[in-house]
């Protein structure tokens, strides 16, 4: 399994290596406190991202947890926690988004300075390190929402397995999605979950209504803020 979690990340110290190469080519008396706290804003920046891979990580890992439980309470507690965990995601995601531009309206504004118009050392290294950041954010909301779609793919499969266990019929696509769609959260997964555990001891399997009021875990990860973020 190809692990989302793995993609290189550029360093940053590298790309401030080749910042400081090139302001070495020009006049190195304008490295001054006015970039010093730009470059500051950016390692915040950076930070923040590295920050959102963790929350990747972890939402990671419950989903793969989320695969062997069945007891409502854990369920519901894990689904409580992808849910924070993918609003925190979104969250951050704005959050830097919303820095990168007022990064780029600095740049503008420093522009102004006889030392830093375009295409000075200064200027240059400004630009390729707001560039390289928000390069990096896009990459890392491509993995996000891969993570996502992986998940849901799979947890699809999850219900439509569970589905068959208690009914004997394999479910088409709609039924699934209903199933998902038309969960209350709580009762849905209790539901299924006792006819499984029913049918396992030899009783008759509790019907799965045309309803399909059933099952919700991780149903969550396919809610409609996930795609907020361009």
């Amino acid at each position: 399994m190809n692990d989302l979690m793995t993609k290189s990340f550029t360093s940053y110290v590298d790309l401030k290596k080749e910042a400081m190469a090139d302001l070495e080519m020009g006049v190195t008396t304008h490295i001054d406190t006015n970039l010093t706290s730009f470059l500051e804003e950016a390692e915040q920046v950076k930070q923040e991202m590295a920050s959102i891979r963790d929350t990747l990580a972890r939402l990671q890992s419950s989903h793969e947890e989320g695969k062997s439980l069945h007891n409502p309470d854990a369920l519901k507690s894990l689904r409580a926690s992808v849910n924070a965990d993918i609003l925190s995601v979104l969250k951050r995601a704005r959050a830097i988004r919303s820095r990168l531009e007022d990064m780029d309206s600095s740049n503008a504004l420093n522009r102004r300075l006889s030392a830093c118009k375009e295409g000075t050392p200064v200027d240059r290294t400004r630009s390729a390190v707001t560039n390289g950041l928000r390069k990096k954010l896009k990459e890392l909301m491509m993995d996000f929402q891969a993570l996502r779609q992986r998940m849901m793919t799979e947890y699809k499969e999850t219900v439509g397995r569970r589905y068959f266990t208690v009914t004997g019929e394999h479910p088409d696509d709609d039924v699934i999605d209903k199933i998902i769609s038309g969960g209350d959260g709580n009762g849905g997964e209790e539901l299924l979950s006792r006819a499984i555990q029913e049918h396992g001891r030899g009783k008759p399997a509790m019907p799965v209504h045309r309803n399909h009021t059933a099952v919700s875990h991780h149903s969550s990860c396919c809610h409609p803020h996930c795609h907020q973020f361009h």
